[in-house]
């Protein structure tokens, strides 16, 4: 076989074939690298940035709310949250030869870091062997929680797991006024309350903090630098509330017991001072801590106070009789006819008790509570006077009050009453009001006939000390005349001291409210059996009233009457906050001490002057009235806690005050 012979030319096309493949070759890359270099260069440039470092964003520290004397109720502290680098902790086959029992580190650190941290281990492995760079763990640590991880990452040379502080919500006060302060969720923003109503205000400025690290995810030595990136916030705030934290202690204190006692569905306390709205006290059950508010059905979260809706009952009667009294249609001393039980249309309405009283002065009729009475004054107004003044005094319509998801309540358009409605819309029923709504109202006939709109906020400090806002004084309208106002006073002050109130008393003090007993109405229509809402309003003193306050309680066990359980409620509450404020009875003759045990004056401990100071006598086992008598000798203020005799004061017994001091004890 001959074998082919070589040619030059066939060399030289391979040579150039070769050549042109090699440039072209050349060419593509070149163009490539000018496109990445060049073209996408920016974008290539922050992926590698992306890369190469690891971004955590964080807030800084909230804005303070306190109370109106700036006793903190929600600050913000600096806590660690753990978070995991999976690249740093996941090993490769070979390393994990190496071990003694053959674990990787992401199973170890599962295992030991479980228990501490109260997850799941099976969870924790899963996170610890993903892929990527940064993955929260476990948010907002408590201290106990961090120095257990800490030593758990120590004795086991655990690498990837790393800690970075952060702002966390703490409420000092524990649930005290929980629902009217709220809470924030993990990423800082306000979820409820006050905190969601003024998170632009409370807010912090967002932060985030970059670190280096190498291919596999390391954090490169020196590259954590300091926070950056900030978004520019001007100031955070401090907020000041209208709240008393020590009535605020009392009203808790009260709505415990009264929910421990009647088995209550739930309740809401309100004080308000009558002349200019301010909110001083604001309290619902069922309750929950905010600093664990996770912990706790969703339902505790309800503010009553201003989201309860609920038909009042008898303690709208005042509101219906100033309606009277404004068109002329009553006086005071009007008689009205009770038969005890009064027919409209096909409706018949009884009294409480099924009873008459025969003729009685219309001052008799709120005294007493008499439905026929009232039910005739509700017809003489008709149904356009009947839901025009309800609008006047400020029903059907949220107050505007700072707090979220107030409810508007519900009234009647006047076109669709029928007698029966219109009847009974006189004695409470047919109108659903919100506590603050009914407190508002009450409010008007205390100050004289103005209609406030209620706040909570009484002044944002800025961190210069600037006030950026002020809450004060307003009129919405004048509702009522003073000469009015003075006569519904009048009938409201006779309730308690002669009739279905007594059981509100303070002996020496003169106390003006109404009972309150409504069937509750049932979410399939109609009136739930058995289901009631007990109330009662007032306020004290009657002829120049300092505080307002209303107790709700909503579906009681066993008695279920306002007056019953509602008004003892009022009474407790007030005689201690009357008390602690220093406001004196009207008439103190032969008045006992505040529980009711007589102390002889000359078996009384008393202060002992030095050096401009006085030293304080041991108060264990005396009563609150007592107390505060002995302190005012020297010019000193009782903080009462509780209820009963004492068991504890602060300062102790021994320690010397300055005059103008204030004195805690705690009763039981």
């Amino acid at each position: 076989m001959k074998r082919p012979k070589f040619r030059l030319s066939d060399a030289r096309k391979r040579y150039h074939i070769f050549y042109l493949l090699t440039l072209f070759l050349m060419l593509v890359l070149a163009g490539r690298l000018f496109q990445v270099q060049v073209l996408e260069g920016t974008k290539w440039a922050r992926i590698t940035e992306d890369q190469m470092t690891n971004s955590i964003r964080r807030n800084t520290p909230r804005g303070r709310i306190v109370d109106r004397n700036g006793e903190e109720l929600a600050v913000s502290i600096m806590v660690h949250s753990l978070y995991v680098n999976p690249k740093e902790m996941n090993e490769t086959p070979a390393a994990l030869k190496g071990k003694k029992d053959g674990r990787g580190t992401a199973e170890v650190a599962a295992e030991k870091l479980a228990p501490v941290l109260h997850m799941d281990r099976d969870g924790l492995y899963k996170d610890f062997t993903l892929k990527g760079q940064f993955l929260w763990i476990k948010r907002m640590l408590e201290p106990p929680e961090y120095e257990a991880v800490q030593k758990v990452i120590k004795e086991n040379d655990l690498p990837g797991l790393h800690f970075i502080e952060e702002s966390k919500r703490y409420y000092t006060k524990k649930s005290m006024a929980a629902q009217v302060l709220g809470f924030v969720g993990t990423d800082d923003s306000g979820l409820s309350g006050l905190e969601l109503a003024l998170d632009s205000v409370l807010k912090g400025a967002e932060t985030r903090q970059v670190k280096r690290v190498d291919a596999m995810g390391r954090t490169l030595a020196g590259s954590e630098g300091d926070p950056s990136d900030t978004k520019e916030k001007p100031m955070v705030a401090t907020v000041y509330l209208t709240i008393d934290s020590k009535m605020q202690f009392v009203i808790e204190d009260a709505l415990d017991d009264a929910m421990k006692r009647t088995h209550a569905q739930g309740a809401a306390i309100i004080i308000m001072d009558p002349h200019t709205g301010a909110v001083l006290a604001m309290g619902s059950r069922p309750t929950f801590d905010p600093n664990n508010f996770g912990q706790f059905p969703a339902k505790n979260w309800l503010n009553r106070a201003v989201s309860m809706i609920y038909e009042p009952g008898s303690v709208f009667k005042p509101i219906v009789g100033c309606m009277g009294l404004s068109e002329g249609i009553i006086t005071p001393t009007t008689p009205i006819r009770d038969d005890g039980r009064i027919q409209i249309a096909d409706r018949v309405i009884q009294n409480w008790d099924g009873t008459g009283m025969g003729t009685v002065p219309f001052e008799d009729v709120i005294k007493y509570s008499i439905n026929t009475g009232m039910v005739q004054v509700g017809m003489q107004l008709g149904a356009q006077r009947e839901i025009d003044w309800a609008r006047k005094f400020g029903f059907g319509k949220a107050t505007g009050i700072e707090l979220p998801s107030e409810e508007d309540g519900i009234l009647y358009n006047p076109k669709d009453m029928y007698k029966p409605d219109i009847a009974t819309f006189a004695i409470g029923q047919g109108i659903a009001v919100t506590p603050l709504q009914e407190l508002r109202a009450i409010c008007a006939i205390a100050n004289g006939g103005e209609l406030l709109q209620p706040y909570i906020i009484d002044r944002i400090v800025a961190p210069n000390g600037e006030v950026i806002r002020k809450g004060e004084k307003k009129v919405v309208r004048n509702v009522i005349t003073p000469e009015v106002a003075a006569q519904m006073r009048a009938m409201m002050e006779k309730v308690v001291s002669e009739g279905g109130g007594k059981t509100a008393r303070i002996k020496g003090y003169r106390i003006a409210g109404k009972t309150g007993t409504a069937q509750k109405i049932s979410e399939y229509g109609g009136y739930a059996a058995g289901q009631y809402i007990a109330s009662f309003v007032g306020f004290v003193p009657a002829d120049k009233p300092q505080y307002a306050m209303l107790v709700v309680l909503d579906n009681p066990r066993g008695a279920f009457y306002g007056s019953q359980v509602s008004a003892p409620v009022f009474r407790d509450t007030l005689q201690q906050i009357l008390v602690a404020k220093g406001i004196q009875p009207s008439n103190s003759e032969g008045l006992p001490s505040f529980e009711g045990g007589a102390t002889r004056d000359r078996d009384l401990p008393s202060l002992m002057p030095q050096d401009g100071s006085w030293i304080l006598p041991e108060f264990k086992g005396l009563d609150a009235r007592t107390i505060a008598k002995i302190l005012a000798t020297g010019r000193l203020t009782l903080e009462p806690y509780g209820s009963g005799t004492a068991y504890e004061q602060e300062p102790a017994a021994g320690t010397a005050v300055k005059p103008g001091s204030k004195v805690e004890v705690w009763f039981r």
